[in-house]
């Protein structure tokens, strides 16, 4: 890729962040040149800087983008980007002339160790960002990793002169998540080779976001347990025009793009001699409403009967994930699918902190 001489100037003057793995694969390029200018300086420009300009012209082995994994346990996981929110009460319309209020729980996102990220989840990440440009808009999925219950998708959305197939702020980021507009020509959601569907909720980072490019962290549940070897894909529908248009007998192709080659995140189980059943790992959970509660199938089949939900770790700390008496929703998704109750965690869970899971008013301890 070439680089006209204002365009590097302006890159060269920008405080680049670039990785520890990517740091070091540019130093030990940069050892390599000829030593005709000073270690510590060239041409007035730091090591550093320099280091950044010729990260631009250095294609680097697939591993080192691995182990960056840039910005995806933190877009994931972390609150570097994700502001906190407070109980709010909000007007919404009802759609018929009126409002009505609704209460909005409060979330609240925590710092991310990536080094512990790293060692729960790193090798179930995939390698490389998969980059598919529909129409006027290129997609690109940075990061991807899931287990038999959920997923988390990190991707870009971007466009010359703005965005306009994906709307999303930080009112979507609290009520159902960003949504593909009237004017996109095309939509993609999760499902798997044998035909999972998984539904999902995005959240958009409003920091790093620009008019012409979206970030955005797809916390997804799969609508049933996925089976061994069932391949997670993305599935894109290309329209022929805008979604306003399309009518029943508008023809428009679909494909399924495989999202990662590696197996899915190991998960744990808690079968209380076929008396109660949760399944969980680092990034979701799942739970068997009517084992677990004792709640007939009509009843297990309803979300809203999941009062609380909560990890006690062996700290004594405590994540609660689920709280509806007091407002409190600390997950990136929760699911009702058949009988049982899926959620996906808005921060990393150590799995082997875990002294004991709180399901409602019943306690569920982990050996």
């Amino acid at each position: 890729m070439k680089y006209p001489e204002k365009k590097l100037q302006d890159i060269l003057k920008q405080d680049i962040q670039i990785s520890e793995t990517v740091e070091n694969k540019i130093q030990d390029a940069y050892k390599r040149l000829p030593r005709q200018t000073p270690r510590r300086r060239m041409n007035g420009i730091n090591i550093k800087t320099a280091a950044a300009a010729l990260a631009l012209c250095i294609v680097l082995p697939a591993a080192a983008y691995a182990s960056a994994k840039t910005g995806f346990f933190q877009a994931m996981f972390g609150n570097a980007t994700k502001p906190s929110n407070e109980v709010l009460q909000k007007e919404v319309d009802t759609g018929k002339g009126t409002t009505t209020t609704v209460t909005l729980p409060s979330k609240e996102y925590v710092p991310v160790d990536e080094t512990e990220a790293e060692e729960l989840i790193g090798k179930w990440v995939m390698d490389k960002p998969i980059v598919k440009a529909i129409g006027s808009h290129t997609l690109t999925i940075q990061n991807f990793a899931y287990d038999r219950n959920g997923a988390l998708l990190y991707f870009t959305l971007e466009r010359e002169g703005g965005v306009t197939a994906l709307a999303g702020d930080e009112d979507t980021n609290r009520a159902k998540g960003a949504f593909f507009t009237e004017e996109a020509d095309f939509y993609f959601t999760c499902e798997t080779q044998n035909g999972v569907n998984g539904p999902s909720n995005i959240y958009i980072d409003t920091i790093k976001s620009t008019a012409d490019k979206m970030y955005g962290s797809a916390y997804i549940l799969w609508a049933d347990t996925l089976e061994d070897g069932d391949i997670p894909c993305l599935a894109l529908s290309t329209y022929p025009g805008p979604r306003k248009d399309l009518t029943e007998d508008t023809d428009f192709t679909t494909e399924k793009i495989p999202l990662t080659d590696k197996d899915p995140i190991p998960t744990e189980v808690i079968d209380l001699d076929g008396q109660a059943y949760l399944e969980y790992s680092p990034i979701s959970m799942t739970i068997d409403m009517a084992r677990d509660l004792g709640l007939s199938a009509e009843e297990a089949a309803d979300p809203y009967n999941l009062k609380y939900l909560a990890i006690q770790y062996t700290d004594g700390s405590r994540y609660v994930i689920c709280d509806v008496e007091n407002n409190i929703a600390n997950d990136g998704y929760a699911l009702g699918s058949g009988i049982y109750y899926k959620t996906m965690f808005n921060r990393l869970v150590d799995t082997a902190s875990i002294k004991e899971i709180l399901v409602n008013d019943v306690t569920f301890p982990v050996d």
